[in-house]
């Protein structure tokens, strides 16, 4: 081997990718290992055949980005004695004597998700929350039940959680199904609904269709991780929550670098936290009862993130005078037509220029 061809780091990603989350935190990693590589880089497909690289060691590893993983792999990875980072450790890869217990972690603020989740539906003044968990109820899953329902709680309002399946529901999907369809049907509606990624969102609207439940009339349903492959393929499309998953890859990746380099870096661990909804039809309605404020809601959220709205455009919707049009919006929703107006365009802003005054606000 060349001198070279030695100083490139070869780093061994051990990361699933079947969930978009993961997906986007790799394209992270990628992004940092494009712009300051090259990085020699191996990961598992997971297809079958595939040919497998056992010995990390022989192969040359000088980094290693472990993902949730046996006892028995964290003991081999920890022999390799390089540096390694965790992606989303498991339940069990967080005890304090687990062998990489001790390594920089990346992992989902899962609470702050649950909490973003509701006030998105507080927004639009939903009064009846559901939460729909992951089926082995794993710790992220439990986390953003527990930051959807304190903020549902701290509004005045309850959030009912739907009963984890058995074992052979966990197995089979039509077995469970009459079990949510039921479980819906009895929810006191309309009610907002989290599930807690997109595959479990997709099984509630399916359930819903089963059921005969209007969506997002009766139940209004959003889910985690704004999967196109999954969002625009359920009936109605999927609403979603968006990550920063690419950032907080690339400074993970970015961290093991300086770790490879043998730089003294403090003990850290890395977010991955919510930055906007993605709204699709799944939840394109609002609680409101007055038909014409919330037709007018809807006008102002479809249309505020391609065009500038104006007032006039709102009171025409509503009917009457603007004077009575404008105190009328203000009694049902809390905040005037224009103070509902700026407030929506500045949130379909991208994150980093939310410091700035939205450009579609006009009176």
């Amino acid at each position: 081997m060349s001198k070279k061809e030695h100083s490139i780091p070869q780093v061994a990603v051990l990361i699933p990718l079947s969930l978009k989350g993961h997906r986007d935190s790799f394209e992270g990693i990628l992004r940092y290992a494009r712009l300051h590589g090259p990085w020699r880089l191996y990961h598992m497909e997971g297809r079958p055949g595939e040919q497998r690289l056992l010995d990390l060691k022989r192969w040359g590893c000088t980094g290693i980005i472990a993902g949730p993983c046996s006892l028995d792999e964290a003991r081999a990875i920890s022999r390799v004695k390089v540096p390694v980072v965790v992606y989303e450790p498991s339940d069990e890869m967080r005890a304090p004597r687990h062998p990489l217990a001790n390594c920089p972690r990346l992992m989902f603020d899962s609470r702050a998700v649950g909490l973003y989740a509701a006030h998105y539906f507080l927004e639009r003044h939903y009064t009846r929350f559901a939460y729909v968990g992951e089926t082995h109820g794993v710790y992220w899953s439990r986390e953003r039940y527990d930051g959807f329902k304190r903020a549902v709680e701290a509004a005045g309002a309850s959030c009912a959680a739907y009963p984890e399946p058995n074992e052979r529901e966990r197995r089979d999907w039509a077995v469970e199904q009459p079990r949510m369809q039921a479980w819906l049907k009895a929810l006191p509606k309309p009610v907002a609904l989290f599930a807690a990624m997109d595959g479990r969102a997709r099984q509630v609207l399916d359930a819903c269709m089963a059921a005969d439940i209007t969506v997002p009339d009766e139940v209004a349903v959003l889910g985690v991780d704004d999967d196109p492959f999954i969002c625009e393929a359920t009936f109605p499309p999927l609403s979603s929550i968006q990550t920063n998953g690419q950032q907080a890859g690339f400074l993970l990746a970015r961290y093991l670098d300086g770790l490879m380099r043998h730089k003294r870096m403090p003990q850290k661990d890395f977010r991955v936290v919510p930055v906007r909804v993605v709204t699709r039809r799944s939840t394109d309605a609002t609680a409101i009862q007055d038909k014409a404020v919330a037709r007018a809601l809807e006008f102002i959220w479809s249309e505020a993130a391609d065009r500038t709205i104006q007032v006039p455009d709102v009171v025409r919707l509503l009917g009457g005078s603007r004077r009575f049009a404008e105190i009328h919006f203000k009694n049902v929703v809390g905040r005037t037509i224009m103070e509902e107006v700026c407030h929506r365009a500045l949130q379909n802003q991208p994150l980093m220029g939310r410091s700035k005054p939205a450009s579609n606000c006009e009176d």
